[in-house]
C-alpha cells in the first residue's frame, strides 16, 4: 500500500526546495550569456538542493532526499496542486500546523 503521508510530506519538501531552486536557476539564467547545458545545469541545481534541503530540515533519508530533488526540478508546484484535493487534504485546510512566537523585544 502506499504511504500517502510520506508523499505529500516528500511534495511539500520539494515545494520548498523548488521555490529556492527555481530563484537561484533564474539568477544563473540572467547571469550567463551562454544557455548551452542550461537543462542540465537545472537539474543539477535542483537536484543538489533539493536534497540538501530535505536532509538539512526534514527527517527523511537519502532515498527519499532524491525524490525530492528529482520533483523539485520537475515542478513540485504542478504537482502538488495536481494531487491537492484528490489524493490529500489541501494545504491551506491543514490544522496540525506550528506557531512559534518570537520572545518581545525590548
Amino acid at each position: 500500500m502506499l504511504d500517502f503521508t510520506l508523499i505529500r510530506n516528500i511534495l511539500i519538501i520539494a515545494l520548498s526546495s523548488s521555490i529556492i531552486s527555481t530563484s537561484l536557476i533564474q539568477r544563473l539564467k540572467e547571469g550567463t550569456k551562454s544557455k548551452k547545458f542550461m537543462l542540465l545545469k537545472s537539474f543539477i541545481i535542483s537536484m543538489t538542493i533539493g536534497i540538501c534541503f530535505s536532509i538539512s530540515f526534514s527527517n527523511i533519508d537519502l532515498i527519499n532526499s532524491l525524490w525530492v530533488g528529482l520533483i523539485s526540478f520537475i515542478g513540485a508546484d504542478a504537482i502538488y496542486k495536481s494531487f491537492e484535493d484528490k489524493i490529500f487534504a489541501s494545504f491551506s485546510s491543514i490544522e496540525n500546523v506550528i506557531f512559534i512566537e518570537r520572545g518581545a523585544k525590548n
